[in-house]
């Protein structure tokens, strides 16, 4: 048997594996054909929040949480979908929650006064193939949730913003 090597403790260090969230995010937003740093509203320490529009007056929030602690960092996705009236909010947010039960792949959940349609992932061992096809979860499922909202409702549509 061979002499073992003992390693000083200082020499060891924790070597985190995977890829950086910010760039995949930064990835994704470029293969939508943004620039990232004209897209990004805040960037601190622990998270950054990208705002990318969608065409009207839709955006799709990107927020990644959580950088200073690598397995912990997560990346949420979100759309709204309708803002939730004073007169009526019962009746909207009961019939949002009735709807969401045909979602797939993302939910349905209330931010301020603000329905939202949402996918929330851990980022560790995710690719810019998986936040790729959580945005289509959401685009592919979004008209189809605001016409069956204004249709359960008894609404033409839903109010604009």
């Amino acid at each position: 048997m061979g002499k073992i090597k003992k390693f000083a403790t200082l020499n060891i260090r924790k070597i985190t594996g995977g890829k950086d969230p910010v760039h995949l995010v930064e990835e994704f937003i470029l293969r939508r054909g943004f620039d990232p740093d004209a897209c990004q509203k805040e960037k601190t320490a622990d998270n950054a929040r990208w705002m990318i529009s969608l065409g009207g007056d839709e955006e799709l929030e990107v927020l990644v949480e959580g950088l200073k602690s690598p397995q912990e960092t997560t990346i949420y996705m979100g759309v709204n979908i309708a803002t939730v009236p004073v007169r009526g909010s019962f009746e909207m947010l009961a019939a949002a929650l009735e709807i969401a039960d045909g979602l797939v792949g993302i939910k349905v959940s209330l931010v301020g006064h603000y329905i939202v349609l949402s996918s929330s992932l851990g980022a560790a061992g995710i690719s810019v193939e998986d936040l790729d096809y959580h945005f289509k979860l959401i685009a592919a499922q979004q008209t189809w949730f605001k016409e069956a909202l204004a249709d359960e409702l008894g609404w033409d549509t839903l109010p604009e913003d």
